[in-house]
């Protein structure tokens, strides 16, 4: 009996020990899904909008060990997924908790992201929080509606998470760890990860393709993207090869070789200057017809003065960035990445073509039918140079959009109230900015037709043609105006990027140099000869503009001025010499183009010229 008896305790020992081995088992099953494959999961599920990524990631995974810099993105991509997890998991203890947060975290960028492209073909930067404050006007201008992959992807993500949260309330299988030193260490690492991971360029190590971001945007998807360029935030900026010696030798180089000069009867005209909002020539497009020629006046008028294409940095957004190299002479080519220069560059008072004008003895007057905190340009414009500034409240318009003939009459209203010798005006339009509605207008003075394009993207594309009509009636007034005055007045107009019709530019320019270039012309009332530049990006254009109008340019400008006539074109994406040769943008060097980086180092950091 004691033998039966000591076998049947034996056999509900060995019973409790599989049960407990088996409850052992799951938890390991659940802390292995819950702790490891959820938080990849919900990244990826976070990513669902990004369709182009799913195909990369195939791409990736098949040729994973044919090329190590995708070994490197996986790393990367995993790398970003513990450190986040960890830290949420030290932070809210419970795995549930944890995993909403990285759900929250991830939808939250690949979201911003996935409309950002929308609009700019350009993913969500890091230097985006920068214009939080301008969240809302730009989503406003954007359209945004919500898309159905986004319904999906929020749906499907919280699907995810009830399940985990049932089977987690069900079964009680997690255990806090309560131990101080533990979570320490694990927070400990969380930190390491996060810092070598998010404050390091790991930009060498990981493949992208240099300037086409909308690229990059499908190797990562928005997350890893917008986590890769984190360190640029705290980037402090160095150049290897500047030097006070060098920066003495440029210029004693410049003074030894001055070619200029400026006569002392030479025109010095009032400057207005008007930088149109997404500027461009839509008759470019092929297979699409026009009822009237949106740009009748600019055609008839690049006939007679110089005339051409102003080749820029941008596309669909980031107005600033043209705005600043016309102002500073500069290239985003020497920024190292950084997008918005009014809010991560111009901090203090900077040298620009302000400075010089000053000096030339002219009163600087901007006018920008916006809000000044727009792009931080009510401090940015007060440390370039600019005397008077005029923002929207000042027009007196209660519309949402200044009209371009509105903007048109406060710069002859400007030009008329100031009563200084010499006037300097730069202007920004906006009428021609999106949305492109087919309701944006009440009336249309032009229609639009083509068998290539959908419907929707013709009625697009018809708004912003009227706008572009709108615009050209506007400067045809100012040039009216001007023509009239006895002064010597020279008016200036270029864009600053073309518009956000991306499926229409997409099929008609692609990625080609078409879809970074904006016309210019330079307009007289006086007797000027002067021939146009086929294409010059916008520092060069800027410094055409003063030579002409006999600015007498101090060292550096000259130098700069100089640099522009053997390379017009000096763009991040595009080098065109001067025999027109569309030149290796990647791997151009020599020393001119060193002397101009050391130059603009200087005057936008180290600020030791005076």
């Amino acid at each position: 009996m004691e033998k039966v008896e000591i076998k049947k305790e034996e056999l509900v020992n060995n019973e409790e020990s599989k049960a407990v081995k088996g409850k052992k088992i799951k938890v390991i099953i659940q802390k292995i899904i819950f702790n490891f494959l959820y938080p990849y999961l919900i990244f990826c599920i976070s990513n669902m909008c990004n369709k182009e990524f799913f195909l990369m990631k195939k791409m990736i995974f098949m040729h994973i060990f044919e090329t190590p810099a995708f070994i490197v993105t996986i790393i990367y991509e995993l790398l970003i997924i513990i450190g986040f997890s960890i830290l949420f998991k030290v932070i809210f203890k419970k795995s549930i908790i944890r995993n909403i947060c990285l759900s929250i975290l991830f939808q939250t960028i690949s979201i911003i992201s996935f409309y950002k492209v929308a609009i700019t073909q350009k993913p969500f930067l890091p230097e985006d929080i920068l214009l939080v404050g301008n969240a809302l006007e730009i989503a406003k201008y954007g359209n945004l509606t919500i898309q159905p992959i986004i319904i999906i992807q929020i749906f499907v993500n919280i699907i995810v998470l009830l399940i985990q949260g049932l089977i987690t309330s069900y079964t009680k299988w997690e255990t806090i760890t309560k131990k101080k030193s533990i979570n320490i260490l694990k927070l400990c690492l969380a930190i390491i990860i996060l810092i070598s991971t998010l404050f390091f360029s790991w930009g060498k190590y990981l493949p992208e393709e240099k300037y086409v971001l909308k690229s990059d945007y499908r190797i990562y998807s928005g997350v890893i993207y917008f986590f890769k360029n984190v360190y640029k935030l705290v980037d402090s900026p160095k150049l290897d090869i500047y030097s006070q010696a060098k920066l003495e030798e440029i210029k004693s180089q410049v003074e030894n070789t001055e070619n200029q000069e400026i006569e002392e009867t030479g025109v010095k005209p009032n400057i207005i200057v008007v930088m149109a909002e997404s500027l461009s020539d839509p008759t470019k497009i092929k297979d699409v017809t026009y009822t009237a020629d949106p740009l009748s006046t600019y055609r008839q008028l690049s006939k007679q003065y110089a005339s051409g294409n102003a080749i820029v940095d941008i596309y669909g957004g980031e107005t600033s960035m043209s705005e600043f190299e016309f102002l500073t002479a500069s290239t985003a080519r020497f920024l190292n990445g950084k997008r918005y220069p009014y809010s991560q560059i111009i901090k203090t008072k900077t040298n620009s073509i302000l400075t010089t004008l000053s000096h030339e003895g002219y009163y600087n007057i901007a006018i920008h039918p916006n809000d000044g905190n727009f792009y931080n340009r009510i401090n940015v414009y007060r440390d370039l140079g600019f005397n008077k500034m005029v923002f929207k409240e000042d027009f007196g318009v209660t519309d949402d959009t200044v009209s371009d003939m509105d903007t048109a009459k406060q710069i002859i209203q400007q030009y008329e109230n100031c009563n200084e010798d010499k006037k300097f005006i730069f202007t920004i339009t906006i009428e021609s900015h999106l949305p492109y509605e087919e309701t944006k207008y009440d009336t249309y003075n032009i229609d639009v037709k083509s068998d290539k394009f959908s419907e929707e993207e013709i009625k697009e594309l018809k708004a912003y043609s009227q706008g572009i009509y709108n615009l050209d009636k506007s400067y045809e007034y100012l040039v009216d105006y001007f023509s009239q005055r006895e002064e010597p007045v020279m008016i200036v107009l270029f864009g600053d990027h073309l518009p956000h019709l991306n499926k229409i530019h997409e099929s008609a320019f692609g990625e080609s140099i078409e879809k970074y270039s904006t016309p210019y012309i330079i307009w007289t009332n006086y007797d000027l000869k002067l021939e146009g530049i086929e294409n010059v990006s916008l520092g060069g254009l800027s410094m055409y503009m003063l030579e002409n109008a006999n600015i007498n340019l101090p060292w550096y400008y000259k130098y700069i001025s100089n640099f522009y006539k053997e390379y017009p074109v000096f763009t991040e994406r595009y080098v065109i010499d001067k025999n027109k040769n569309l030149c290796d943008s990647q791997n151009i060097k020599g020393e001119l183009i060193d002397n101009y980086n050391i130059l603009q180092y200087d005057l936008l950091y180290k600020k030791t010229i005076k």
